[in-house]
């Protein structure tokens, strides 16, 4: 079976996909079989190099067998018949990234799921978390899809002139991007045998048109597992393949209430964390299309005096109405209430119904 590692919330009930905006996602579209390393660049279509380094391209076509160069490891396409291979730790801080083209640019403000499947080649010595996606609006060090613009290091005036076979540094690109990455706590990516999936959600800014996927820090900075206790070099290689990035479509219907998945507070105050504007710019965004009212509801636990908890649970309905009246929505347009434990799900005997008791909800209407 498949080993799925997701490491936010991607999906609930009331969550969709669309298509997948990726050009070529499983780099099915070629030119040349490989016949030997280092034949992505060039030769898979609407994906390329961005640095100095050599991606390799795996497909086993005609009388050539991919396993004939496949020379850390073996392994099966996740989806069709083609993957690809890259260094994501080595020596002297080399590093191999696929960079691909969307099929137009993200919309702002739009949440997009950001996934993709890899496997740890079995001669790699080590395994890391640092595997991240990095949104441009243009494509890295070439020009277009066949003509090579790769500068040379000492280019430092130029617009990719800091580019070698060493790792990107986004913060040195005089391009805009943004860079996804998963949080450290995660596990290592050490799967051998089974693709693994790696998963974002991102909530556009509106200028990516480009995707480039590697490991955008240096050695010092890689987080590592040892896989084996003996080795020639230091390495991590992984292969890559089934690239994806959906557009997430949120529909709530009318005269129906819904719990806020992880809208959070500090410890006994109405302060919002940050792990809740992701949820909360999405309510905000469905509020923005559709011509609708929306209630908030406030509900605490039965620990403490009713008094406290009453005024807490509509304090926090508050702070959920101010966000949304702050990012745009006119207050008009939402209401809130506090209930206190006047209304819990569960009974207040344990720490697990007590949590569930502890949230907020909403609900729309028609205006």
């Amino acid at each position: 079976m498949t080993k799925f590692l997701c490491f936010l919330l991607l999906l609930s009930s009331q969550i969709g996909v669309s298509q997948n905006l990726v050009k070529n996602p499983s780099f099915e579209d070629f030119d040349k079989c490989p016949w030997t390393l280092s034949m992505f660049h060039n030769n898979v279509n609407y994906w390329s190099c961005p640095n100095h380094s050599s991606t390799d391209f795996f497909r086993a076509c005609g009388n050539v067998k991919e396993t004939n160069h496949n020379y850390n490891g073996e392994q099966t396409p996740f989806s069709g018949d083609a993957y690809a291979g890259i260094y994501c730790y080595a020596d002297d801080d080399y590093r191999e990234y696929v960079q691909g083209e969307l099929q137009r640019k993200l919309l702002a403000n739009e949440t997009y799921m950001v996934h993709f499947y890899i496997s740890l080649a079995e001669k790699s010595s080590f395994s890391i978390k640092n595997l991240a996606v990095l949104f441009t609006g243009e494509r890295i060090g070439v020009s277009s899809q066949r003509a090579s613009v790769l500068n040379s290091p000492k280019g430092s005036n130029q617009k990719f002139g800091n580019l070698s076979k060493k790792f990107i540094n986004p913060e040195t690109l005089k391009i805009r991007n943004r860079v996804l990455q998963n949080d450290t706590l995660i596990p290592f990516y050490n799967d051998t045998k089974q693709w693994m999936q790696v998963s974002f959600t991102y909530q556009a800014l509106g200028f990516e048109q480009f995707l480039t996927i590697g490991n955008f820090e240096s050695n010092t900075e890689t987080h590592l597992n040892q896989e084996k206790s003996e080795f020639e070099h230091a390495f991590a290689y992984y292969y890559i393949d089934a690239i994806s990035v959906e557009a997430i479509k949120t529909s709530y219907k009318t005269d129906t209430i819904y719990t806020f998945k992880n809208v959070l507070f500090e410890f006994d105050k109405s302060v919002l964390l940050k792990e809740s504007v992701e949820e909360l710019d999405k309510l905000f965004n469905y509020l923005k299309r559709n011509n609708l009212k929306v209630e908030i509801y406030g509900h605490t636990d039965a620990v403490g005096l009713q008094t406290h908890n009453d005024k807490l649970s509509e304090e926090r309905a508050k702070a959920v109405s101010d966000y949304l009246i702050k990012s745009g929505l006119e207050a008009s347009r939402i209401i809130w209430f506090g209930y206190g434990s006047s209304k819990p799900k569960a009974e207040n005997n344990s720490d697990e119904n007590r949590a569930l008791n502890r949230r907020v909800e909403f609900k729309l209407v028609n205006l």
